[in-house]
């Protein structure tokens, strides 16, 4: 099982090494976020730009991380369906949809 602080490290991990390499410099990630769900916790970013500026063509495209519990690789979630589904889709093993 993944703590709230394990989370959000993963999450701040994923986003500087894998995600977003180029502007590291310039991700937030924001642990007051952090919501634990049966299957991952979500954790919420954003770009520093789009903080000091809020400038939506700074923002990024989406702010949603998902971390697994069972120490799964770190991801966004799909644009479809709605992450609250897509996280219960996962929960009950019935992603991906067949």
């Amino acid at each position: 099982m993944v703590t709230k602080d394990e989370a959000v490290s993963a999450a701040e991990k994923f986003l500087k090494n894998i995600a977003y390499p180029d502007r590291a410099d310039s991700v937030v990630v924001l642990p007051d976020t952090a919501v634990d769900h049966p299957w991952a916790w979500t954790v919420r970013f954003d770009f520093q730009e789009h903080i000091d500026t809020g400038d939506p063509a700074q923002a990024p495209f989406t702010s949603l991380l998902v971390v697994p519990h069972d120490g799964s690789p770190t991801h966004f979630p799909p644009t479809f369906p709605p992450p609250a589904e897509y996280l219960e889709m996962q929960a009950t093993g019935n992603w991906p949809p067949k």
